[in-house]
């Protein structure tokens, strides 16, 4: 199971995207035994991130498998009235919250539901990275993007295994970077100034309509896990949604992201 919290933050202290550490200091806090297991692990089946939209900031906290769900969302964030930023001497009261579930089944359905479309538009909500051989990469390279995707799945969903070289590579051989809006930036955490990009990227998959299917769940399961490093801290948030061949912006997934909060 895949779940999305979105709190919508008050309170009259400025916030900003630099403060995610902090946010996620704040949520281990809140669980203290399951924070342990997660250290000792290793593993991040959790993500956090600041974001700022037209009615405020919100802080949006996913969830990648059923223990996360009911560590982090039922026991520790469901009754929660507050943020404390202990690090800021802040308490961030909560205006309204957006809770949504994704079930393995209806995951699993985004890759047999059909005649799935063949352009797949992405934003890049916080800055994004990758790393290899010690060094960052502040671009979205395709073959970084598919892969870092696949091991998180891997990661968060231990009975499953979702990486493939061969599958990887029939990915590559189909997939196309239709038109892009980008920008490089910088993520400051904890004294070091991260080179990242923001903006939005339009994908062609071509080849099989089972690679096209597959490339569109491997995205789904990204709007929840993030994309490249530090997705735990704040960085890789993204946002999907269906292109038509002219490549605008299909309005469903828009629509979906933007329901207000009661």
């Amino acid at each position: 199971m895949l779940a999305r919290l979105e709190l919508k933050l008050g309170g009259t202290e400025p916030l900003s995207y630099q403060m995610t550490s902090s946010f996620h200091g704040a949520l281990m806090e809140l669980l203290p035994e399951y924070a342990a297991e997660l250290h000792e692990s290793r593993l991040h089946p959790y993500t956090q991130h600041l974001e700022r939209r037209e009615s405020g900031w919100y802080w949006v906290v996913t969830a990648l498998n059923d223990l996360a769900v009911s560590e982090i969302m039922e026991k520790a964030l469901r009754s929660l009235d507050e943020i404390r930023i202990r690090s800021h001497q802040l308490r961030i009261p909560i205006l309204g919250r957006e809770y949504r579930e994704l079930s393995d089944r209806e995951f699993s359905a985004s890759f047999y539901q059909g005649e799935g479309g063949r352009y797949i538009g992405l934003q890049f909500v916080t800055p994004t990275a990758f790393k290899q051989n010690g060094r960052y990469l502040n671009f979205p390279d395709l073959r970084f993007m598919f892969l870092n995707l696949m091991n998180k799945y891997d990661a968060a969903i231990s009975d499953s295994s979702m990486r493939d070289d061969e599958v990887l590579e029939q990915l590559l051989n189909g997939a196309s970077l239709h038109r892009y809006e980008l920008r490089s930036t910088v993520f400051s955490l904890e004294g070091v100034r991260i080179p990242a990009f923001l903006g939005k990227m339009v994908l062609k998959i071509s080849g099989t309509q089972t690679m096209a299917n597959f490339a569109r769940m491997l995205f789904l399961f990204g709007s929840y896990s993030g994309i490249g490093i530090k997705t735990a801290l704040g960085m890789g948030a993204i946002r999907i949604s269906e292109e038509r061949k002219t490549g605008h912006e299909g309005g469903a997934a828009q629509a979906e992201h933007r329901k207000s909060f009661a």
